[in-house]
Order: C-alpha cells, then structure tokens, then sequence
C-alpha cells in the first residue's frame, strides 16, 4: 500500500491541522504546548517555524482567538515562520506555560478533560513530530528545543499515558520517540487523527502478514534444504558401498530403507516409512535410517575411506 504523493508524517499533520480547537481550554493547551516546545525567543521576538503550511495557518488563528493579535507570517523556501512581538504577549504566553504546566493541579494528565490531553498530543506532533513511513518501520519523534527545558515533563506526561517513550540528545534539540507500533497506533488515535490512526493499523496488519509469511516459507525452505541435505548424504552412502559390495553385509531392513531412500530421495520421512514392509512412522524411519548411516560408516572404515 504506497502514498507516493506525501509521506505518512506529512498526511498526519494535515488532519490534525484541520481539527477544530473550539474550547477555550483546549487553545490555551494547545498554544502553550506549541510555546513550550517550539518557540524560539529572542529579546524582541518570539517565534516558531514550520514546515507544514497548514499548522502555521492554524498557529496563527488559534494566536488571534486566545490573545487578540494577528501574528505575521513569514514563507520561505522550507519553513513558514510565526512572529510575535515579544512584549505584546510574552507574559500572557507564560502564565498560559504556566498554568497548563507547571502548576501543582494541572501537572497529571489524567486531571485534564480527554480534549485537553488530545489537544496536548496534538499541539506536540504539529510543533515536533514526525513519523518513519510504517511499511519500513514503527518511528514517532517529538524533537523539543532543548533550551525550552519542557522534554523531560512531556515524556512524562506520555508516559503517564502508557505512550512509552525514551530521551535522547541531538543537539539543539531533545527529542522524545516512540518506536512500538502499538504506542504509536494509540498516539495517533488519542490525539484525534482516526484516518491516520485507522491507516497506521491497516498497514501494519498488512506488514505482519507478510512478515508471518516470510517465516513460514523460510521455515519450510529450511525444512526442504534439511530432507535434500539428509537424502543426499544417505544416498550417496548407499551408492559408495554398493561400488565395493559392502551393500550385502546390510541387514535386509537397513539395505531396504537405504534403497528406497536412493530410489525416492524428495520423498519425506513419513512418506516413506509407509513404503516399508511393514509400514514405520516418521520417527521409525528416521531410526531405522540413521542405523543404517552408522552402519555403513563403518563398512567404509573398514577399507579405509
């Protein structure tokens, strides 16, 4: 299954970015998750880049609904940059940070409304995250400015989730990711992105079909390679004794196996214990057959081969 026109992290920020974010409390997570995460500040300035058109188009709405100004944007070649005066919001910004983040009762999760926490995860992906292509692996990273000193906190606030996660350096950034598929299925569908989430999971059945398929054949390929090693060898036994004559000093239920093990060496063990007189099981044939191996091993010894 491939989407060759965007990647999969490209696609799920385009249906979290088309979200809406109705509740008062929902805007103040989201915007002080974005803040907390991605903003750079300056004496002048604060502001956060993006890649995706569609988050700072969201950005920039959700900064005129929660504090009354219409940021510029600024469109480069890779990145669309959000602009604020640093002194027409900065402290409404952080008492936002604060509020959501750093006060006692606010500080779990499971204290928010689900909205606030799916606001939260989605405010995070939007601002930091990205995620491998799930037919080549299961990968979800949130790369947080490490000057923010919020990395620590997030990861507990998804660990908190049972998104289990780990935090890595890479430097300017502290990035937290998720590498389970199942963690990664739950991110998304917590955070709201139900056809994301609903395609994640057909792929990745998709993906562990394939995978139990390939170990059965190679199973099975094994298995043929094992018979066609084991009747190579037994046939080529009986064939060196039959050049000398040695093939007589078998006893008749050794020499009949060994034969037909010569005469049909594709057939399995259970198959040609039925051709015996009387008929063996699998492991009966498997007995009678390596007697037979050390048997004529020692014949052959006996002349010096």
């Amino acid at each position: 299954m491939k989407h060759a026109a965007f990647s999969f992290s490209q696609r799920i920020k385009d249906e979290l970015s088309q979200i809406p974010c109705i509740e008062q409390c929902c805007r103040q997570v989201e915007l002080a998750t974005v803040f907390f995460a991605a903003a750079k500040k300056s004496k002048t300035h604060i502001e956060v880049s993006t890649g995706h058109a569609g988050f700072a188009e969201r950005l920039t709405g959700l900064v005129e609904k929660q504090y009354g100004i219409t940021p510029p944007i600024r469109h480069g070649r890779e990145f669309h940059t959000i602009v604020l005066n640093r002194a027409a919001c900065f402290a409404r910004i952080q008492a936002d940070i604060t509020t959501v983040f750093l006060s006692a009762e606010r500080q779990r999760p499971a204290q928010w409304t689900d909205c606030c926490r799916r606001a939260f995860l989605r405010a995070l992906y939007l601002s930091c995250g990205s995620v491998s292509e799930p037919e080549a692996a299961y990968h979800l990273e949130l790369a947080v400015r490490r000057d923010s000193g919020a990395a620590d906190l997030f990861k507990a606030l998804l660990d908190q989730q049972d998104l289990r996660s780990t935090l890595v350096e890479r430097q300017h950034y502290q990035v937290i990711y998720l590498r389970e598929g199942q963690c990664l299925a739950d991110y998304l569908l917590l955070a709201g992105a139900q056809h994301s989430y609903l395609t994640f999971e057909l792929l990745r059945v998709e993906k562990e079909m394939r995978n139990s398929v390939n170990r059965v054949v190679n199973c099975d390929s094994a298995n043929l390679q094992r018979v066609a090693d084991t009747a190579a060898r037994q046939s080529s036994l009986l064939r060196r004794l039959q050049e000398k004559n040695l093939d007589r000093q078998l006893p008749p239920d050794l020499k009949a196996a060994a034969e037909t093990r010569l005469q049909y060496p594709e057939l399995s063990l259970k198959e040609l214990g039925a051709m015996m007189q009387p008929s063996l099981g699998k492991s009966g044939m498997n007995h009678r057959l390596k007697r037979f191996e050390a048997m004529a091993a020692e014949l052959l010894s006996r002349t010096g081969e």
